[in-house]
């Protein structure tokens, strides 16, 4: 019997076919994994073929372990002895054995980003370059996008000359290799690019090419352009070159992977042999059904059908939602139900587009006490930048709390160091003041500077100035000045290479604040932070506990799950940029991240949508996304409101009187009267006006009711409890 009949067909095919180029196109879901080591097993242990002779190379650590592992737990030591590793780790090797050939020494020193932005920032003191918006860090990321595609700086120099700042990212490329190079260092694009130039010596390539006669890729459409050229390079002579991926998960555009290496693999090999892994082992045939549906829409798509033999399983549930917090209510009701019914909590994963759209369903498990975890990012109100904003409204609210002062005094940098702060703690002890009040009077501190007193007093007077506005303003209005007044968006810009997203956190923060301000009249700074510690309460989660799982759609790639929520399912988030009404290419990345993100359900799938979403700060009118219009209706069980329907409809009815006839909307004024007619269209067994009492809490009185959940208003704030909760919190 031999190894490969633990197969099906066409995985066997698959397996068997060792010689000359072989494309395996595996689809989700489809023992992509088992293929290739199966694959392996069969050529050391059935064909004898030297393991020394194999070289298989992946994307992660995690990824080449378990394929080193299978192998050996198929045929023992001589498992061992094959290359299995990621593209970084064979190229490491290759350099300490040749490095000398490119003029390093092999004990060369590997620099991680840290490192690179240091001596970075070594050459933009050099140049003495004033642009704050070049930072170091975006340099950093330049240069290694820069290197990854093969360009020199000459070769930049010459074909970029007209692009933003051309010059300076040249000079600075430029002596960046020259430093690495005079202290015997590489950074990890380095590892790719030096191994390429090892393979342009004839007799390095000749020596690796009869070395390793037989390669594999996997995860073939991630890769970018150097680890295309590195692999072929070496195949070139022998050609048994066998790539495994699927195009339709070809989702890491943006860092630099190129979905055409393995759309034209057959033009690269012409008399490659091409296999399709079609039948899916994870998923029920409505999940399926619905993935295909959504993919064929792709011109990428390389007709590439997934079937099973597993059971229809249920419709996919659709839930038009009203707006976030109605979402969060809904997945809540739907975790705890099937929680009472026996499922655990590891059975349930949220999938969303970006990281911004956690802050909700954190804010709903903590509020009912649903343990979950955040992969792949920090929870939302531990970020840095959340953090930092939240401290300055702390500070505003409570003068004495010296902790978040601490925290906030040279954020952005003021030229207030720890010696500084230090001295300024010294004299607040000595003279029994809070630290904020030891700042008005910086000119009796001993031992600072005039220039540092200046900074002092203008951060007192600004701090000052919150603490007046904060008696004026509401909380969201107090936020924006905050902001403006701090520079805290300039700051970021000019600090972080990751901006952008941490803009869209301070974004989401806000719409936080707004809505809070929308459930309760006249909400105060107090409230508003004293409801942010409530959430922040994260004391009882526990790693050994289970846990619904929240991640981006691009950290559970890989993974697979029993039942999905796929939510925030809107246009704008979900493709998640106006870019793609005109870039084809970005849609239909988009869309793969959709295949993905479905594909990753074994048995449930739920897809919601909201009516309204705050939007950087304002209330919007959603749209469903396009892609959802792509799922065939039949496919869907839809949990209809009938209330929410008729107000949205209302709302689309004005929308599109106004479009009509040239008028304006008030978008916010309109959305707003939704929550009151919802209020009226049922009867609820709680009712504004109710005495209750909540078992911690006290007593309270109902200030608003829906059919997802109470307000109540007790005597230390306004709280919001899930309808389907309220017998086991409230009575009458």
């Amino acid at each position: 019997m031999s190894i490969l009949d633990n197969l099906n067909a066409e995985q066997k095919k698959a397996g068997a076919k060792v010689e000359g180029p072989l494309l395996i196109l595996a689809g989700a879901g489809s023992g992509k994994t088992r293929t290739i080591t199966y694959r392996i097993a069969h050529m050391i242990k059935e064909l004898g073929i030297s393991p020394y002779s194999i070289l298989a190379v992946t994307f992660t650590n995690k990824a080449a372990k378990e394929m080193r592992e299978r192998v050996e737990n198929l045929i023992g030591e001589d498992g061992k002895r094959a290359m299995i590793s990621t593209f970084h780790s064979f190229g490491l090797r290759l350099l300490r054995v040749y490095s000398k050939a490119i003029g390093y020494n092999p004990n060369f020193t590997i620099y991680d980003v840290d490192d690179q932005k240091k001596v970075v920032k070594g050459i933009m003191k050099q140049l003495v370059i004033k642009n704050k918006d070049l930072t170091e860090g975006k340099i950093v990321s330049k240069i290694s996008k820069l290197k990854e595609d093969g360009m020199s700086p000459e070769e930049y120099e010459k074909t970029c000359r007209f692009e933003p700042d051309a010059n300076i990212i040249y000079e600075v490329y430029k002596r960046y290799n020259q430093t690495l190079k005079e202290n015997n260092g590489m950074d990890f694009s380095d590892i790719l690019t030096n191994t390429y130039k090892l393979l342009e010596n004839r007799e390095i390539l000749e020596k690796l090419q009869e070395k390793f006669r037989y390669i594999m890729v996997d995860e073939y459409q991630d890769t970018n352009n150097i680890q295309y050229r590195i692999v072929n390079k070496i195949a070139q002579k022998y050609r048994n070159i066998c790539v495994v991926g699927d195009e339709n998960q070809s989702i890491y555009g943006f860092r630099g992977a190129d979905i055409r290496n393995i759309l034209d693999f057959e033009k690269d090999y012409k008399d490659a042999k091409v296999i399709k892994l079609e039948e899916n082992y994870r998923s029920t045939k409505i999940i399926l059904e619905a993935a295909n549906e959504v993919i064929k829409n792709n011109t990428s798509s390389k007709d590439k059908k997934l079937w099973t033999k597993k059971v229809s399983g249920d419709k996919i549930i659709l839930k038009p939602c009203a707006d976030g917090r109605d979402e969060v209510n809904f997945v809540v009701e739907e975790i705890v139900q099937m929680k009472n019914k026996g499922r655990r909590y590891n059975d349930f994963t949220i999938l969303y587009r970006t990281n911004a759209q956690s802050r909700l369903f954190e804010e709903g498990f903590l509020r009912y006490n649903i343990p979950y975890k955040v992969f792949g990012g920090m929870q939302f109100y531990q970020r840095a930048e959340i953090k930092d904003i939240l401290a300055y409204m702390s500070v505003v609210n409570n003068t004495r709390d010296g902790i978040n002062l601490d925290r906030i005094i040279n954020v952005p940098k003021r030229k207030i160091g720890d010696k500084t702060i230090e001295k300024i703690k010294v004299y607040a002890e000595e003279k029994g003041l809070s630290i904020y009040d030891s700042l008005k009077e910086a000119e009796n501190i001993p031992g600072l500077s005039s220039a540092v007193i200046e900074k002092l007093k203008e951060f007192s007077m600004m701090m000052t100035e919150f603490e007046e506005l904060s008696m004026e303003l509401s909380v969201s209005e107090l936020f924006d000045e905050i902001i403006k007044k701090v520079g805290y968006f300039s700051y970021l810009n000019s600090s972080y290479d990751d901006a952008e997203s941490r803009i869209e956190n301070i974004e989401e923060l806000k719409n936080s604040i707004i809505e809070l301000e929308n459930v309760i009249d006249n909400l105060t700074l107090r409230e508003y932070l004293e409801n942010v510690s409530l959430v922040s309460a994260t004391d009882d989660l526990d790693s050994e506990r289970e846990y619904v799982k929240l991640m981006t759609i691009h950290n559970a790639k890989g993974l697979e799950f029993p039942v999905v929520f796929l939510v925030g399912m809107e246009d704008e988030i979900f493709p998640n940029t106006t870019k793609v009404m005109i870039d084809r290419e970005a849609l239909e990345e988009e869309r793969r991240i959709c295949y993905v993100a479905i594909t990753r359900a074994e048995e449930k799938l739920y897809i919601s949508h909201a009516a309204i979403r705050y939007m950087y700060g304002n209330m919007d009118y959603r749209t469903r996304s396009r892609f959802v219009d792509e799922i065939p209706q039949n496919l869907f069980e839809v949990r209809k409101n009938i209330a929410i329907e008729t107000a949205v409809k209302e709302i689309e009815r004005k929308i599109n009187k106004a479009a009509e006839s040239g008028m304006k909307l008030n978008i916010i004024s309109d959305t707003k009267k939704l929550g009151k007619q919802l209020e009226a269209v049922k009867d609820f067994p709680y009712k504004v006006g109710d005495k209750v009492t909540h078992i911690k809490f006290g007593l309270g009185k109902v200030v608003g009711v829906n059919e997802k959940k109470i307000q109540v208003q007790f005597v230390d704030g306004k709280k919001e409890i899930a309808m389907i909760l309220a017998d086991k919190f409230l009575k009458k």
